[in-house]
């Protein structure tokens, strides 16, 4: 691997690690901000609801983006609205402002995630595709950390201050690797592959909307891990708010985990049985969860979702057209916003009028029906005329 491989690989992770640091930050954040704006609990839903949009809407414009800006301009830009939107966040007066400010910083992630994604799979084998999506738990795992140090030596704005901070910061490193002219470096030099991208068949609308969609039903198949399993062990189990807390932990931390093992297998196994090998790992772990509390099942969930959706993403290269690939993945980047806004949120209303104990196989269905989509991918792929 020459030089200036190591050197965009750095920027690109460093990139994710900033992309992270938002998602980690507004959970811890959020309790000191209603009490200060004295808002409703459920506004927070709304938060959440304004960021998706934002980011699902400049994610799904990368292709458009792209025919005018290089990845790595694109990637920078997305860095500058997150700084100046994190910053209109830890200054926001009002609600209104804050929630704009919001917008700004979800189109800014939706940037720079949907370009580093575009870049690496151009680029890249699919061990750095899952490096790439580690480096983003690193990120959401640290803000948390940031943020309540923050709010008990200062406030929450003084903690957005600092992430804000950081961006900008990360921001620069950027523009000055264009300086450097580091990336064209790059560009010209390529990446080390035992198996060369030639670029996929597939590039119907059909076959794109399948790819898109498989990619939903995976992301809010995990947001719903993590959002819900608090509340099944607390209200339904009976655990102690100290004992259900660790389930999300640990999920994190396996998602983490297992992003780093799947980049060092990614280069030996397919994209495809890893992606298989992953959805039937979860499958075990939410059966394990549906007859009992063991925590090896919230282990081999998270192991079992890890590769998944960087995976996706990079069979995305093998399986399409090069014409189409920045535009898929920039719509795979979008469907993020939309399996947290839609399956997630919707899970809640499901588990509401049924048992929050449904949770478990209502996820063993989405995850079936996700892998029987993806399946007959591949079957297409192998002959595009069906």
């Amino acid at each position: 691997m020459k030089k200036n491989t190591y050197l965009v690989l750095g920027l690109v992770y460093l990139s994710f690690i900033a992309l992270g640091l938002p998602d980690g930050a507004f959970g811890v954040a959020w309790p000191s901000i209603r009490y200060e704006m004295q808002l409703p609990l459920a506004q927070a839903g709304i938060i959440m609801i304004i960021h998706s949009i934002f980011y699902s809407l400049s994610s799904s414009q990368l292709g458009r983006i792209a025919n005018k800006l290089k990845l790595e301009h694109i990637d920078l830009l997305g860095l500058i609205l997150m700084g100046l939107g994190l910053f209109g966040f830890s200054t926001s007066p009002n609600f209104i402002v804050m929630a704009t400010a919001v917008a700004v910083t979800g189109c800014g992630m939706g940037m720079v995630d949907s370009s580093l994604n575009s870049y690496i799979a151009k680029n890249f084998s699919a061990r750095h595709m899952n490096w790439l999506h580690c480096f983003w738990g690193l990120g959401a795992a640290v803000s948390p950390i940031i943020m309540a140090q923050m709010i008990l030596f200062a406030d929450w704005r003084t903690g957005y201050a600092v992430l804000a901070a950081v961006q900008i910061g990360v921001a620069i490193i950027v523009l000055m690797s264009f300086v450097k002219r580091v990336w064209q470096q790059e560009e010209k030099a390529q990446v080390e592959s035992p198996e060369p991208k030639k670029g996929g068949s597939l590039y119907k609308k059909r076959h794109q909307f399948l790819m898109v969609f498989v990619c939903f039903l995976y992301i809010g198949a995990e947001a719903s891990v993590s959002f819900w399993i608090t509340s099944v062990m607390l209200e339904s189990r009976g655990m102690s708010h100290d004992q259900a807390a660790l389930f999300p932990a640990v999920f994190f931390i396996m998602i983490m985990t297992g992003r780093m093992v799947a980049g060092y297998l990614a280069d030996k196994f397919r994209d495809a049985d890893i992606i298989r090998f992953g959805f039937a790992l979860a499958f075990v772990g939410l059966l394990i969860l549906m007859f009992s509390s063991n925590i090896a099942g919230i282990v081999l969930i998270g192991f079992g979702y890890a590769p998944i959706f960087p995976c996706l993403v990079n069979d995305t290269s093998n399986r399409f057209s090069p014409k189409v690939l920045t535009k898929m993945v920039g719509y795979e980047v979008a469907s993020v916003g939309a399996g947290v806004a839609i399956i997630s949120a919707g899970m809640g209303q499901v588990l509401s009028m049924i048992s929050l104990e449904a949770l478990f196989p209502v996820l063993m269905v989405i995850i079936v029906i996700a892998l029987g989509i993806y399946e007959v991918l591949l079957k297409i792929s192998a002959n595009p005329h069906l």
